[in-house]
């Protein structure tokens, strides 16, 4: 099967991920989805410390929430949308061509399709810059990629962690601007915006699908491994540190020693000097950096999405992924309320915004805030999924992503006996090789 190799992730193996693997035992998919479930919390929770904690404190300080997730947990949620994509691959046991194929692809468009509607909706909130929209598209974007070999997805890594920040800071002055900057987009923006709309999604927007289609293709490529492998999990922690701690220093040496921030300030007299500082350290203001210079791609401030940026965001998440699983690689009921929450990431990532929308915490304290609803959505994660199963969200976009992929799947003229109580042998044999594409 093209999901799931023996191997611990490696640059030798990466590319030899086979097709005709077998499916991994019942106790390794368990062990397996409770690492993930629980990193899937963990980048939840960074997303909900964002939107609660302002960007600095009253010192003029960089709060300890914006600075340790502030773009890096939003990371972190897209590469475990590419890691569960490679669980989808593990349920065609193999057989990743023809209409099962079709099949598995047609599902993944109307699960993207459902996330960008049910993000659109949240905009009618008015309360936060949504990520579910620009997830939605990913799901989208994906399409042809999935069932890709490993080797074509990392292939596809540097086109979009280079391409992506080049062609956003080359047509940065020329993309339409938005209808109101204050709000989500809504299904009616949307529609009333198409060009807008899409090029936001693509391109010009906080989370531009484009370019994080980065985080997918590796996360596919990690969710094809042995995730309960400790030596996995080792390595995705290792290599995931040193590609942060790289691309971060980097960055600071050529906005330094190399003279970045001299070049930046010549090149962008609208700016003061402390102003591109401030951009620096907190990201844009206007969710695209100027494009006075080149030299602009060189940061790796929050949700810049230059290619240090992208990287940086990209070794984080692939860090504290290998941590939770190496943290969970044995499991524990500890893990239990982490891993309930995670399961309907969706479900509460949407009660947050409803919270937000109705201003019943206290601003001023958000560690408060931060733990209420931490400990609100533990517990009814952990009661719903305990009397009912899976989130009410995630429970429509697979259910109807799952009848697609019945109806595509199944071919329309089944075998059927040519006369009633008999059935030719070859008859028996199409029969299972249907139910086998299914």
């Amino acid at each position: 099967m093209r999901a799931g190799s023996p191997e611990p992730l490696s640059s030798g193996n990466l590319a030899r991920t086979s097709v005709a693997e077998s499916p991994p035992a019942a106790s390794s998919v368990s062990r397996r989805a409770l690492g993930v479930d629980v990193a899937r919390a963990v980048a939840l929770i960074g997303m909900i410390a964002v939107h609660v904690f302002p960007e600095e404190n009253a010192d003029g300080q960089m709060t300890w929430a914006f600075g340790i997730f502030g773009g890096r947990a939003a990371a972190l949620f897209a590469v475990l949308a590419g890691v569960s994509i490679a669980f989808v691959e593990r349920r065609s046991h193999g057989q990743l061509y023809g209409r099962t194929l079709a099949a598995d692809r047609m599902a993944l468009v109307v699960r993207g399709l459902l996330i960008l509607w049910i993000g659109l909706l949240l905009g009618y909130l008015g309360a936060i810059v949504t990520i579910i929209p620009y997830f939605g598209v990913l799901f989208l974007l994906v399409v042809p990629f999935f069932g890709r070999s490993s080797g074509f997805l990392l292939l596809a890594v540097p086109v979009f962690a280079i391409g992506g920040p080049v062609l956003r800071h080359l047509f940065a002055a020329d993309m339409p601007e938005r209808p109101n900057d204050t709000v989500d987009y809504t299904v009616a923006t949307a529609t009333s915006h198409p060009l807008v709309f899409v090029t936001d999604m693509l391109l010009a927007g906080d989370y531009p699908a484009l370019l994080w289609m980065v985080y997918v293709c590796v996360g596919i490529v990690i969710g094809r491994q042995t995730l309960t492998s400790r030596k996995l999990a080792l390595v995705l922690a290792g290599w995931g540190t040193v590609l942060a701690a790289t691309t971060w220093a980097i960055s600071k040496l050529l906005l330094g020693p190399a003279g970045g921030l001299e070049r930046l300030v010549a090149a962008t007299p609208d700016l003061t000097r402390a102003e591109i500082v401030e951009q620096l350290a907190y990201g844009p203001e206007d969710e695209v950096l100027p494009d006075t210079t080149w030299w602009w791609l060189t940061a790796i401030s929050p949700y810049s999405n230059t290619p240090l940026n992208l990287l940086h965001n990209l070794g984080a998440a692939v860090a504290a992924l290998g941590i939770v699983l190496l943290l969970t690689h044995r499991g524990g009921r500890i893990f239990t309320p982490f891993a309930a929450m995670g399961a309907m990431t969706l479900t509460l990532y949407s009660a947050h915004c409803v919270v937000e929308m109705l201003e019943v915490l206290d601003e001023d304290r958000p560690v408060v805030a931060l733990w209420i609803q931490i400990i609100a959505f533990m517990l009814f994660a952990l009661i719903w999924r305990n009397s009912v199963g899976r989130g009410p969200l995630e429970t429509i976009i697979s259910d109807a992503s799952d009848w697609v992929r019945t109806r595509v799947g199944t071919p329309r003229n089944k075998t059927r006996a040519e006369t009633p109580g008999r059935e030719k042998t070859g008859s028996r044999r199409k029969t299972a090789a249907d139910r086998a594409a299914t």
